[in-house]
């Protein structure tokens, strides 16, 4: 899991808002398995081992956003090993929960929906000196989860959420034009391809990590920008290993004529479809 961490520029945290506060808390709390780490009115934080990974905030009045549109398509919470994705397969399968699985060739992985409709993955690594890359870009499937072999690394003991070491793997976004998606988050906040091949998609990272950002066009050119008027993704962060690195990427930012707004250390800009994306450093 060294790839969420420095000197990498890795994915920090997701802001959610959502139309109603306690069905939502149940659900991340009951079903994903985040702990509550802080609240207040209208507001909870939920993480794992006291680290915010989730914010929520309710919204008044708020409407599903449509099935198709831009913005998140899904965040993804990284588990420390696969014993421990097999212990939450464990669980759905005891308490039938409905999800979606995938062997995607570098990791395993589940899929759910929160009650607004937001992806949510669910993963493990699978060791990276297996992971096969040719011409400088990794070689990822979508193939189904073997669940059989999954499950015979799933613990005897009763699941009380997700361990602790549980981080924010990855990002997933919806773009409109795979180009502009590039131009962002390559050219301007650092990544860089790791996967161009894969059919209206573009996989972007640091390190060489299989992706820290998923760009897709699936919801097609035409798909309606965030609206903050929806239950859907407020933000989510950016984390920079310096103030070096974190600097050039806020400065690059307003040299292509892009609006930064800073807040103490904390840069927020918006992607080409208007997803609010905050830059932050590392913390010690």
């Amino acid at each position: 899991m060294h790839y969420q961490q420095p000197p990498q520029t890795y994915i920090g945290q997701v802001k959610l808002r959502v139309a109603d506060l306690e069905e939502s808390v149940a659900y991340y709390t009951k079903v994903i398995g985040l702990k509550i780490i802080e609240e207040s009115q209208g507001k909870v934080s939920l993480g794992t081992g006291g680290k915010i990974l989730l914010y929520l905030e309710e919204g008044q009045g708020l409407k599903r956003h449509p099935d198709r549109h831009a913005g998140l398509y899904h965040f993804a919470l990284l588990l420390p090993s696969r014993a421990d994705l097999a212990d939450v397969v464990k669980f759905y399968v005891l308490n039938r929960v409905p999800f979606g699985a995938s062997d995607h060739g570098v990791s395993e992985a589940i899929y759910l929906n929160d009650p607004d409709g937001n992806g949510i993955e669910v993963y493990a690594d699978k060791p990276d000196t297996g992971w096969k890359w040719i011409n400088g870009e990794i070689q990822m499937t979508t193939d189904p989860l073997d669940g059989d072999s999954l499950l015979k690394e799933a613990s005897d003991t009763e699941w009380h959420g997700l361990p602790d070491g549980t981080i924010m793997g990855h990002i997933h976004l919806y773009m409109r034009h795979l180009g502009d998606a590039a131009a962002f988050y390559n050219d301007v906040l650092g990544f860089e391809t790791v996967v161009s091949g894969y059919p209206g998609a573009l996989f972007v990272s640091t390190g060489s990590y299989h992706h820290h950002i998923g760009l897709n066009t699936w919801h097609g050119a035409n798909a309606p920008s965030v609206n903050p008027d929806e239950a859907g993704m407020e933000w989510f962060s950016i984390v920079f290993p310096d103030e070096q690195a974190l600097l050039a990427a806020a400065a690059r930012a307003e040299a292509v004529g892009l609006s930064v707004k800073q807040e103490n250390n904390i840069y927020i800009l918006k992607d080409p479809v208007g997803s609010n994306v905050r830059l932050v450093l590392h913390e010690q």
